[in-house]
């Protein structure tokens, strides 16, 4: 069983991130933990497109976008699967050029060395 990442980017598209999670739920036998970190514009467009919050209601581990001491921040929690979703393209640049400025893009560094 695997640990998995799960990065949701701040664009919208908040019911795809919020499929993604029901769907985790679902195949719940497949993967040992899934760590969460979602950016500010994330929670904000759960709220707005969602009209609620109840991300936090999953069976994940939520970290907040600058908690650096998240396990999978580290190349020594072997987590071998990371997710981003929705992504927007400043994400998708910051991790194309190696900036890691954010746990999103750390975590992404990591899985990706």
């Amino acid at each position: 069983m695997q640990k998995l990442v799960v990065a949701v980017g701040g664009s919208s598209g908040a019911i795809y991130a919020k499929v993604l999670f029901d769907q985790l739920v679902q195949l719940s036998g497949q993967w040992k933990k899934v760590g969460v970190v979602m950016s500010d514009n994330a929670r904000f467009n759960w709220q707005y497109e969602l009209g609620n919050s109840d991300f936090e209601q999953y069976p994940f581990d939520f970290y907040e976008k600058k908690d650096f001491r998240a396990p999978f921040a580290s190349g020594s929690a072997q987590y071998l699967t990371m997710i981003i979703c929705p992504c927007s393209m400043g994400i998708l640049g910051r991790i194309a050029a190696g900036i890691s400025d954010d746990l999103t893009t750390r975590a992404a560094d990591v899985i990706l060395k």
